[in-house]
């Protein structure tokens, strides 16, 4: 597992979100714990630039195999930029999830932030699933 002291928020979901508070823009990726879970990641779909998404609603699609692993948002904002190398080539995201982001979104409210998980917060709640 990886360390996770970094300036990431993680959501239970195994989501993560890093944010420029500057700018109220956070970059959003999978942890290694779901992509690990996951397996090989055949496609994704992501959101639209410009698309509203609300906190906890689904906005990115994995496809793994016959299946689909529909993914939550952190938080409620606009989305800004796709990473569109995760889209053409999934497998990347296996290399390493904590640095393969999926989408930047301008972020609406700070405080939902605090809904989130802290690196060892999250560290701890992944060894509460063990």
């Amino acid at each position: 597992m990886s360390d996770y002291t970094d300036n990431k928020s993680f959501s239970k979901r195994h989501i993560w979100a890093c944010p420029e508070p500057k700018h109220n823009i956070a970059t959003v990726g999978i942890t290694d714990f779901l992509a690990e879970e996951l397996g090989t990641i055949d496609s994704i779909d992501l959101p639209i630039i410009g698309d509203e998404l609300d906190l906890d609603t689904f906005c990115i699609h994995l496809h793994v195999g016959s299946q689909i692993r529909h993914l939550r948002s952190p938080l409620t904002g606009r989305v800004i930029e796709i990473n569109k190398e995760i889209q053409d080539t999934p497998s990347l995201i296996h290399l390493a999830p904590l640095t393969h982001w999926l989408i930047k979104m301008e972020y609406d409210d700070q405080e939902e932030f605090d809904l989130l998980m802290d690196g060892s917060q999250y560290s701890r709640y992944l060894d509460s699933l063990a």
